[in-house]
């Protein structure tokens, strides 16, 4: 994208967006899930998606929760973390589409909590029909949560390998998004596998990461300079 601008490439640096990963690691590593499960009301053995933005028209959660209805998943449930102009709305449709009980608002969540969120689910969707990068991503993945985002997350070029730790669809592609549901969704084996496969991609896109793309791009500017 920015070599498109014109810019010449040995003047490009990349400086990866990321967060304390430290941190996100060492928080999802104290949460006890069956506690959280249980004041969701949902049951242990059952599969959690998890929407956790603003519920706001750019974030497209009225996507996931078509999609989610379309996908018909025995004993999945639906988690939405956030709040926003379209909550009432999204809580009506989730009653005319009869899957209320299956469709949890948990409204607004805390950083310090957020941990404890993406650990509990099985799967992270970031649905965005814009969405420079996405950092929610980073902080899924670090708690061990594999992700599914639109094509409009920017994260998606450098942390998601399609079907090993997360997945990529077409923006607003409601059967696309329910057939990746119905793929995955039932598979408990496969969530943990890319689960660790988010964990992992994670070890090379961190702080330390960032600090040595921005010391390489200076020490570039000077010699060019």
């Amino acid at each position: 994208m920015v070599l498109s601008l014109g810019i010449y490439e040995q003047r490009i640096a990349v400086t990866p967006s990321s967060v304390d990963n430290n941190w996100w690691i060492s928080q999802a590593n104290q949460v006890e899930i069956k506690k959280v499960r249980k004041h969701w009301d949902i049951p242990d053995n059952a599969t959690v998606l998890l929407f956790c933005a603003k519920l706001q028209p750019w974030k497209r959660p009225q996507d996931v929760l078509q999609a989610f209805c379309q996908a018909n998943i025995q004993d999945s449930y639906l988690i939405f973390a956030g709040d926003g102009t379209l909550r009432v709305k999204l809580e009506l449709e989730a009653q005319s589409l009869g899957i209320k009980d299956r469709v949890k608002f948990i409204g607004f969540v805390n950083q310090s909590q957020l941990p404890s969120i993406y650990r509990s689910a099985d799967l992270f969707i970031l649905p965005s029909s814009y969405e420079p990068f996405g950092v929610v991503v980073n902080e899924a993945m670090l708690c061990g949560c594999p992700v599914v985002v639109s094509d409009q997350v920017g994260s998606r070029h450098d942390l998601i390998q399609h079907g090993k730790n997360g997945f990529v669809y077409p923006c607003g592609d409601i059967d696309a998004l329910a057939t990746i549901f119905k793929e995955i969704l039932p598979d408990y084996e496969r969530l943990q596998k890319m689960g660790i496969a988010a964990t992992e991609r994670m070890k090379s896109w961190s702080p330390e990461e960032n600090i040595k793309a921005v010391v390489q791009a200076l020490e570039k500017l000077y010699i060019t300079s």
